[in-house]
């Protein structure tokens, strides 16, 4: 069995405030995107599980990866530790750049294993075994276009846009580590400093209607604020994105460090990814997949 596991970015992303269990509470609009981990799985006996990733050496295959998690833990809610099988991961899209690539490839996982195994656990029990492995990875389960709340797992599927978006997206040839873009981000929040808290309404309208310079106005991430507090040449970069020809907004995904700029056309997004080609930065051209 071979599924696609699609990366995602966050076209809006308000973080209210911090909760007691810990996590933000969040009003984020996922899309899904069509550059794409590839996974394929195969039944073993004997309980067994074997993980083979390729295409990314710092990606782990062992069971510190999402993917042997939710292996792990879809047999465990069925009760069934002696099913197992051998899952192999194509790498397409980068790790830790806040494209939610180990989240979707957790989510085939469990998809795909579900099948596999012939479990039928239906979409509740896979949904929260999917929140308990990451705040992204429900999202997964469905993809498109959705609003998440809560930590991001609280889902409301949302019509496909009137038009899709070509975006670039650009990694810079740095990392920013979730925990420390979390741990700056107080005095950044609503109240506490930082700029009023923002609604996704008029995003979403804007998208209903496929109005590109709307979307532009609209598009949001609270996150930004303190992972550009951190990494000062993010900053740069974004706002050189922004002023590029043929783009109309430029904005971190999730908490980074990938950047992505809305273009006016596919040709302009070519382009633009074309003119950014050189040492330090990798710029690939990608598509709402709604």
């Amino acid at each position: 069995m071979r599924l696609a596991a699609p990366c995602k970015t966050n076209l809006f992303l308000e973080v209210l405030a911090r909760r007691a269990d810990g996590f933000h509470e969040l009003d984020t609009v996922f899309t899904a995107l069509d550059l794409e981990d590839a996974l394929e799985l195969e039944p073993l006996p004997g309980g067994r599980l074997e993980l083979v990733v390729e295409g990314d050496p710092t990606v782990p295959a062992d069971a510190s990866n999402l993917v042997w998690r939710a292996a792990e833990a879809l047999r465990a809610a069925a009760g069934r530790p002696e099913l197992g099988a051998r899952l192999r991961v194509e790498k397409r899209v980068p790790a830790g750049g806040g494209l939610g690539g180990g989240s979707s490839d957790a989510a085939a996982a469990l998809l795909g294993l579900d099948r596999l195994w012939g479990l039928d656990l239906g979409d509740e029990r896979l949904h929260a075994l999917a929140a308990g492995l990451g705040s992204d990875v429900p999202f997964f389960l469905r993809g498109g276009l959705q609003r998440g709340l809560g930590r991001g797992e609280r889902l409301e599927p949302l019509p496909a846009p009137a038009r899709p978006l070509d975006l670039v997206l650009v990694l810079p040839g740095f990392s920013c580590p979730t925990g420390q873009v979390y741990g700056a981000l107080a005095p950044f929040l609503p109240g506490r400093g930082g700029p009023p808290a923002r609604d996704a309404g008029p995003l979403l309208a804007a998208l209903a209607r496929g109005d590109l310079p709307g979307v532009a106005e609209h598009a949001w991430n609270r996150l930004e604020l303190a992972a550009e507090a951190c990494f000062p040449a993010l900053r740069e970069l974004r706002e050189r994105l922004a002023r590029a020809p043929g783009v109309l907004t430029a904005r971190l995904s999730g908490s980074g460090s990938t950047l992505w700029a809305l273009a006016a056309s596919r040709d302009d997004a070519e382009r633009l990814a074309r003119d950014l080609a050189g040492p330090g930065l990798r710029a690939r051209v990608a598509r709402t997949a709604c």
